[in-house]
């Protein structure tokens, strides 16, 4: 039986996706050298430790009609207190928590690649762009420079409403 176009489309997407990933993790060896964990150390970065004392226990049970119960309850603020009283509002709260954790997380990722390409840029203009490989060079160059510009673009993630007020 013969594929739709559909199909074909499904399977071309698929392996756009698997060659992104190959290239994703070839370029953690050949570009970001430095351990992201020690770029975590130097930059201080904040961590999720304040995230974690708002979810506090049983985050993830919306079974209960019961609300959030923070580990820290300084950490929640009055007005996420009274809405998060029952299970829809512990769950709009841990989506927006959630929501917080995620974007500090992409944040902490592409500035730690955004600083391994500039090292390598650097790296790539000190070594000289003139004699025998300074083709090769400015190849490295023009795409270091194309991935610096990826990682400076915003991305936007497509997901439900949840808000139903006007």
């Amino acid at each position: 039986m013969r594929k739709s176009w559909a199909e074909y489309k499904r399977e071309a997407r698929k392996r756009d996706r698997d060659r992104q990933s190959a290239q994703e993790r070839e370029l953690n060896t050949s570009v970001f050298r430095k351990a992201f964990s020690d770029f975590s150390k130097e930059g201080k970065r904040t961590g999720f430790g304040s995230h974690f004392l708002i979810l506090g226990s049983k985050w993830w049970d919306f079974g209960q009609d019961d609300g959030i119960e923070p580990f820290d309850p300084s950490e929640l603020d009055e007005d996420d207190k009274a809405a998060a009283f029952n299970s829809l509002g512990k769950a709009e709260l841990v989506l927006s928590v959630l929501e917080d954790v995620v974007e500090a997380l992409a944040r902490d990722i592409s500035d730690f690649k955004r600083s391994e390409v500039e090292a390598r840029i650097s790296e790539v203009k000190q070594s000289g762009l003139t004699g025998p490989n300074s083709k090769a060079a400015l190849d490295e160059l023009e795409r270091l420079k194309k991935m610096r510009h990826n990682l400076n673009k915003r991305v936007r993630r497509i997901r439900p409403q949840t808000r139903a007020a006007d």
